[in-house]
Formats: structure tokens, sequence, C-alpha cells
């Protein structure tokens, strides 16, 4: 029966071993392991140090809280600033919304991005002097060509993201919950506190909701903006051309455009040398601006993309967005990344080659030379 029950495991230990001694490409996977571990322990100084500061000062504020509560009944002006400091932590362009108090009353104007507005009016009515709060903000999906809300603006800190000093505490406390449940405690009841101990402390590590964790939750987002000496015409071109994709991005083995109206079935790299197919469909394209994708329902893997055109003096500035769903979640996303399918790296390594391809007319993929004459 030992036999039996250790079969399984020596299959894995074998495949283990086959993946990372493999006289080819072994060298640069057991590489790519040796720096995720460096990267993970740089992580974790990095975060002990903030969560050491967060907690400072935390413990600071809470006192000066306690010594010098806010005064209610101040002038607008001050709530005015009040309201601007608020806003610096609700909205991603803040400069945008103009703010007007009269007698504790706050007017709100000004263009917002749809999603985070009712974040702002949230923020505003918690603001000490605030009695009430009319919302006469411009909504917005995207910003579009609205000048206030172009570039990455500030990066908001989510609901659900945890400070460090909470993270490094969460992830103690579960780790030594997972200790004991599982191998001091024993039975029903440590199993139930070491999984309990154990989702609360991969919850802390990787700072996601559960639902993310696991693949349910908004997904990862990975983007990169390039400058391409060359005419807008001629890079959006050269995008909206799927079917010259194959030629020159390494990760792409094939795209069929030909299945129907807006929709195209793609094949590409996956983990371990595995393939992967999806079909996509273009949602949104305007010329020279703006080209937007995202996949059908049902896909192995549900990503959405979006890639902004921008024109400079003597180039295009191209920014590229995709979002995607990984089969199991952030912690799918880590293990993926260690058997060398990394999304992030990989839209790096193609948008090198696409500027390469369209300044100098040449570039390498799939070990062959590709010239830029060579495409449809």
């Amino acid at each position: 029966m030992a036999k039996l029950t250790s079969f399984p495991g020596g299959i894995l230990v074998g495949v283990g071993l086959m993946y990372f001694l493999d006289p080819v490409r072994g060298r640069r996977r057991r590489a790519r392991i040796n720096e995720a571990v460096a990267r993970a322990e740089r992580h974790e100084r990095e975060l002990l140090r903030k969560a050491s500061r967060d907690a400072r000062q935390r413990a600071h504020g809470f006192a000066e809280r306690l010594a010098h509560q806010p005064a209610a009944d101040v002038s607008d002006d001050v709530i005015e600033q009040r309201v601007r400091a608020c806003l610096g932590r609700a909205v991603s362009h803040p400069s945008a919304i103009d703010v007007v108090a009269r007698e504790g009353r706050v007017i709100l104007r000004g263009p917002v991005l749809t999603d985070e507005a009712n974040d702002v009016v949230r923020c505003v009515a918690r603001v000490s002097g605030v009695r009430d709060v009319v919302d006469r903000m411009e909504r917005h999906l995207t910003a579009g060509s609205i000048p206030s809300l172009q570039g990455e603006g500030r990066v908001r800190r989510h609901r659900e993201s945890w400070s460090p000093a909470f993270q490094v505490a969460a992830t103690g406390i579960g780790t030594v919950m997972f200790l004991y449940g599982w191998f001091f405690r024993g039975g029903v009841t440590g199993k139930l506190l070491g999984t309990a101990g154990g989702v609360l402390a991969l919850r802390g590590s990787f700072n996601r909701t559960m639902p993310e964790l696991i693949g349910r939750g908004r997904g990862i987002t990975v983007q990169k903006t390039i400058t391409v000496h060359r005419p807008v015409e001629e890079v959006f071109e050269l995008w909206s051309r799927l079917d010259n994709f194959p030629m020159f991005m390494e990760h792409v083995r094939d795209i069929d455009v030909e299945i129907g109206g807006n929709r195209s079935r793609w094949t590409v790299d996956g983990p371990a040398g595995t393939k992967v197919e999806f079909e996509a469909e273009m949602c949104e394209l305007v010329t020279d601006s703006v080209i937007a994708w995202k996949t059908l329902p049902n896909q192995p893997i549900d990503h959405e993309g979006r890639v902004r055109f921008e024109e400079l003096s003597g180039g295009t500035r191209v920014h590229v967005q995709m979002t995607y769903r990984p089969p199991g979640g952030v912690i799918g996303h880590a293990i993926a990344h260690l058997l060398g399918w990394d999304p992030k790296a990989r839209m790096d390594d193609d948008l090198v080659r696409m500027k390469a391809l369209l300044e100098e007319g040449k570039t390498r993929a799939h070990m062959h030379r590709i010239e830029l004459v060579d495409l449809h």
C-alpha cells in the first residue's frame, strides 16, 4: 500500500527533475527559480521595513488624534483643504475635481471616472466639518480625450488592500495558526484551525482578496508604455493587422482572423512548453488612436486589453494595458511565472521586437530574421 501511495509522488518528482535538469532549457529554468527566490527575499525585507514605518506612523497619528481632535466648526477654506487632502486618497486625478465649500456644504464639479465617483462622495462626506455633499461631477467610463483625466494618475489603494503592518501581522499569525493546527493540535479542530491560518497567511502575503487568489476577482493587470520613432499611421497599421503578429511576436504561434466578424482564434505559448488556444473579439477600433479586445466567454484564460496610440513629435507613444484572470488566480500566476509563462515579460519582449521592426525594418523571432517588407 505504501508503494502505491508513493507512486504518484514519485512521478511528480521525476517530472520535476526532468523539467529543471533539461540539458537545453534547464539552466534557464533554474535561474528563474533562483531569481524568484531572490525577489521574494527582497520583497520580504522591503515589506518589513514598510510595516515598521507604517506601525510607527499609525501610532503617532492615533496619539495626535486623541490629543488634538479636529474642530467641526471651521472656515470654508479649512474645509476645502481637508476635502482636497481626502481626494488625493480617493481618486486617481484629484486636480480634475473642483471643490467649493459654503458653510459646510461642499459642491463637487469636474470630470471623474465612473468607478471612482462613489468613493469620492463617501470620502468627502466623512471629512470633519462637512455637513452636506452636492455631487455635480461629470462621470466618464474612460479618460477618452478629456485632458484632465489623461496620464496614469495617482495609484489608488483599493479598499480590499491591507496596510503593510496589517499584512505582516496577518501573515505571521496565519503561519502560526497553520503550523499549530496541522502539526501540533491535529484532529478536525486542528485541521480547521490550520486551514483558516493558511488562508489568512496567503491573504496577508499576496495582499489580495480570496476571490482574486483563486481566480474570481478583478484579475491581474500588466501594462507597458514604449515610444516608437515612426509616424502613428505606420504603428497603428502594424497593430491593426493581427495576422502579422505570429511573424514578429515570439510567443504567438498562430492567429486565425477568418472565423467571422471581429473575432479571431489565437494560439500562444503556454506554461512549460504547452500551447493555449482562445478566441477573442475586437471591441473597439479607432483609427490611429485605440485598439481594444476581449476574450469570448468560456475561454481557457479570460483576459482583455487596450492599446492607445499617442502622436508625438517625430514618433508615437504606444501604451498597452492587459488584464487577465489566470486559472488559480494570483497563486496560479505565480506558479506560471516559475514555469516560464509571465505575460508582463512576454509583453516587454514583443514590444521591443515591434519597436525594432518599425524603426530598423528588421528583428528576430522564432529563431528567424523578420523584415518589415515581409509582412502582409
